[in-house]
């Protein structure tokens, strides 16, 4: 008989009593500040993050970066679930597009003959990520195989997006990752870049001139996206603002019309590395 464990990692940004409940294995993700190497999450939790960063840029030291995890945290991950009795593992990941997370995965995963391992590529990352290992684990819970989770996955991604807007565009200039940036990152006044997963790729969509107007196209993608969908799940996401995030999570929910409670989350240091403290934005899935 099959036995089936979630594996994910750190840019998923589930919150600790999600993970706890589903018994996933999250495998950090690495931070990386000048020659200092630490686990996302692990080593590195997020307000120690924010907390370096400003001491870091403030001292001129540039912008700290991100490094995936090594097969071999792959290969331990995945063998301890072996010795536990698993015989599949489903191993769901950031975006390919821009991580060598998954070939990492896909490394360990052909260095194991005693249990079967899926890697899967989100095409995202945070917790619409998130939304994906759930809906997954819940149809192995109701009696479905590896097969069944891995359609669900398929399905999730055709119901759900993630859109947000980020303020601290030098860190977008620097990090390299986000295609079309340079409209606010070179713009004569500040600018905010409306953002959007697309194809597994991080793509300016747009620009506007305040937070505000940014966030309400957030908004107006999302809502886009669902067409006449019912909200399933929402996630305020959001990089060292967990206050306004969740104030603003009210009007998210009135908005995109779903009647429970949004889950808040950071972005987390490996993603924040990438987009900067600020981050606000909304991932959403419907049916």
């Amino acid at each position: 008989m099959s036995k089936i464990a979630f594996v994910t990692d750190s840019t998923c940004n589930m919150p600790e009593d999600l993970i706890k409940q589903h018994d996933i294995i999250v495998v950090p993700v690495y931070v990386i500040f000048g020659e200092e190497s630490y686990k996302d999450y692990e080593e590195m939790p997020p307000a120690e993050f924010y907390r370096r960063l400003m001491e870091y840029r403030q001292a001129g030291k540039g912008m700290p970066t991100s490094s995936q995890p090594t097969p071999e945290d792959f290969k331990v991950a995945y063998g301890n679930l072996a010795a536990k009795g698993y015989t599949d593992i489903i191993s769901i990941h950031v975006t390919a597009k821009s991580s060598g997370t998954c070939q990492s995965a896909d490394l360990a995963r052909k260095m194991l003959e005693e249990v079967n391992v899926y890697v899967v590529d989100s095409a995202s990352t945070s917790m619409h990520m998130g939304f994906m290992l759930l809906d997954a684990i819940q149809t192995v819970a109701e009696g479905g195989g590896v097969e069944e989770a891995l359609a669900t996955i398929e399905q999730v991604k055709a119901n759900s997006c993630l859109n947000f807007t980020a303020t601290d565009v030098e860190m977008l200039a620097a990090s390299g990752r986000i295609e079309g940036h340079e409209k606010a990152t070179e713009a004569p006044v500040s600018l905010k870049p409306v953002i959007s997963i697309i194809d597994g790729v991080p793509k300016a969509v747009g620009t506007e001139r305040t937070q505000r107007a940014a966030l309400l196209k957030v908004l107006e993608l999302t809502r886009q996206k669902m067409g006449g969908g019912h909200p399933k799940r929402i996630a305020v996401v959001n990089g060292n603002i967990q206050e306004k995030a969740t104030e603003w999570s009210s009007e998210v929910a009135q908005t995109l019309g779903f009647k429970g409670k949004p889950y808040v989350v950071d972005f987390g240091p490996a993603l924040a590395v990438h987009f900067g403290p600020g981050l606000l934005g909304v991932t959403a899935q419907w049916g």
